[in-house]
């Protein structure tokens, strides 16, 4: 097995690991994983991220909804207009793009479109999760209609980048349900898990004939490391500064976005 396969399985670990302690980063990790360290093609890395992340997601949200630590009238404002977005985005934005195009007579493949739209994503989740650091829990309080409206909107905002480049969007449920609502922090952790198993598991459903592509034995190694990652931060949550860790793993995921936005431009400009 080639260096880069096992430093890839190692990162699943890191990948489980922040969806366990934060419900969200994790996800966008997967992508850049999936195409520089086990050479698959973005179109088609973008199921293998749905895939991990919807079945780790999914798990780690089964004790919380079990514990009755999820709530499911909340999570459906959130959900319903998260589901259509990646629906409609996974089948028609991401088929609107071509697979090959000219720019200014440069030729510009699908492929480097999804690849510096995830940069793109990367940096803004980053800078989200330094600014939580400086954000607190506020009282529960009761929903009005404003609140629902940002609700659909967080929800329409994640079904389209869930679709478009795999990430989760747990930077923005997270701090969507814990400063327009009040639920606690390790709630809306527990929330965020649940959404994003199910959008993901909504978005790979939606694109079902580019199954064909999966490397399974990959795919699943992947998975099922990610869980054991997930099954330590879940243990981990209640004893560590989880504000404090995603600031900390915000600043590893800016360097992770310039790398990624670094490269593909380069590669831009040499084709």
């Amino acid at each position: 097995m080639e260096l880069l396969f096992i430093i890839g399985f190692l990162l699943a670990i890191l990948v489980g690991l922040s969806m366990g302690l934060m419900g969200s980063g994790g996800s966008i990790l997967t992508l850049p994983i999936f195409v520089y360290l086990f050479h698959i093609e973005p179109q088609y890395a973008l199921d293998y991220s749905l895939f991990s992340i919807g079945i780790l997601a999914i798990i780690g949200s089964i004790k919380p909804l079990t514990r009755g630590e999820i709530d499911l009238k909340t999570t459906a404002f959130f959900l319903v207009p998260s589901l259509l977005s990646v629906y409609l985005t996974k089948r028609h934005l991401l088929a609107a793009i071509p697979t090959q195009f000219h720019l200014a007579e440069i030729a510009v493949s699908r492929n480097h479109v999804i690849m510096l739209l995830f940069s793109i994503v990367i940096l803004i989740s980053a800078l989200a999760m330094i600014r939580r650091r400086k954000q607190v829990e506020i009282p529960a309080v009761t929903m009005h209609i404003g609140q629902v409206l940002k609700i659909i909107i967080a929800g329409l905002l994640v079904g389209v980048m869930t679709g478009l480049v795999g990430a989760g969007g747990g930077f923005i449920i997270v701090p969507s349900l814990v400063l327009l609502l009040g639920i606690p922090l390790k709630q809306a952790i527990a929330t965020s898990l649940f959404i994003i198993g199910l959008n993901a598991s909504f978005g790979l459903v939606a694109n079902y004939q580019l199954l064909n592509h999966m490397n399974w034995p990959i795919l699943l190694t992947f998975t099922l490391i990610t869980l054991i990652g997930l099954q330590i931060g879940s243990k981990w949550k209640d004893k560590l500064e989880v504000v404090r860790l995603q600031g900390i793993f915000g600043y590893f995921l800016i360097s992770i976005g310039i790398l990624i936005l670094t490269f593909e431009i380069i590669q831009f400009v040499n084709h």
